[in-house]
């Protein structure tokens, strides 16, 4: 790191500390997903969202997540020169 820079410890008594201060809070973020969770399960329980659905529709949607989950990924990697070497 760069001397000065505002990662660093306070090196002098008159230095102020300031902490990492995440955007999402940890208590929001567990609230957030157990709501998220329970409306899942009260809507799993009523007949209203009991809708058929084709299954290969269902398939062919989590590919194409996959795939473009993946490739934002792997963007990501190689922009930051990490390469994983699977095949030897």
């Amino acid at each position: 790191m760069e001397e000065g820079s505002s990662g660093d410890l306070p090196t002098k008594s008159t230095d102020e500390f300031k902490p990492f201060v995440r955007r999402l809070p940890e208590f929001k973020f567990w609230h957030a997903a157990t709501r998220a969770i329970v409306i899942g399960f009260l809507c799993s329980w009523s007949e209203i969202f009991n809708l058929p659905v084709f299954w290969p529709v269902l398939v062919v949607y989590w590919l194409i997540l996959v795939v473009l989950t993946m490739r934002r990924q792997i963007q990501h990697m190689l922009s930051k020169d990490i390469h994983l070497h699977i095949l030897r």
